[in-house]
């Protein structure tokens, strides 16, 4: 029992990024955040490895979630500073069916009728 929560794997997320432009999906001027998501494994709570990246942009006008290719996220995550344009977006909003919170930012499932983690109605 002593070895239970020493080491383990887990989701983790993090904004690498913001910007100002056309939203590449409702075509509306707006402000966008770009966050890297990725699976970890930890030691005494520590990353030591992450794998399984993606890269996706939050847009504040039409509160969708859109993946970036990758190299446009790395870019972005690099400190680079990048007009969104349709082309750097993977998915569209009708394959890409989770909404963000209009509360937290947090990414929702199309299931959910209330944030699972600030508890705001949809």
């Amino acid at each position: 029992m002593f070895f239970v929560g020493i080491f383990g794997i887990q989701p983790g997320q993090k904004k690498v990024g913001e910007g100002q432009g056309i939203c590449p999906s409702c075509e509306a001027f707006d402000r966008w955040e770009a966050y890297e998501e990725y699976t970890y494994f930890h030691v005494f709570f520590v990353p030591v490895w992450k794998w399984g990246r993606h890269y996706f942009v939050r847009t504040r006008c039409c509160r969708r979630a859109l993946e970036l290719d990758p190299d446009i996220g790395r870019r972005i995550a690099h400190g680079e500073r990048m007009q969104l344009r349709p082309e750097h977006i993977i998915k569209r909003q009708g394959e890409f069916e989770e909404a963000v919170c209009r509360n937290c930012g947090s990414v929702l499932h199309p299931d959910y009728r209330y944030c699972p983690r600030c508890g705001t109605p949809r």
